[in-house]
C-alpha cells in the first residue's frame, strides 16, 4: 500500500472513534517504517507488524526449493 495512504488512513481512524494495532503486511516495511515515524497515535501505542500467510508461506516455499537445488 503506498505510505501516504496509509498515514492517511492512521490519522483519519481517531476521527471515528478507533484505533489500528496492527499492519498487515506483505513484506514491504516502507509504510511500517513511516507509520512508526509519524508516531501516529502518540508514543503510548505500539505498532505491531503483521505479515501475511500467503506471503510467508511463498517466502518459506522458495527457500525450501533453493535448499533442496543447492543440496
Amino acid at each position: 500500500m503506498e505510505v501516504n495512504a496509509v498515514v492517511k488512513l492512521w490519522e483519519r481512524s481517531e476521527s471515528i472513534g478507533f484505533r489500528y494495532t496492527a499492519l498487515l503486511s506483505d513484506g514491504d516495511f516502507k509504510s511500517f517504517l513511516e507509520l512508526k515515524e509519524w508516531n501516529v497515535y502518540g508514543s503510548e501505542t505500539q505498532i505491531k507488524k503483521e505479515e501475511s500467510i500467503n506471503h510467508v508461506r511463498k517466502r518459506l516455499g522458495a527457500a525450501l526449493r533453493q535448499t533442496v537445488k543447492d543440496w
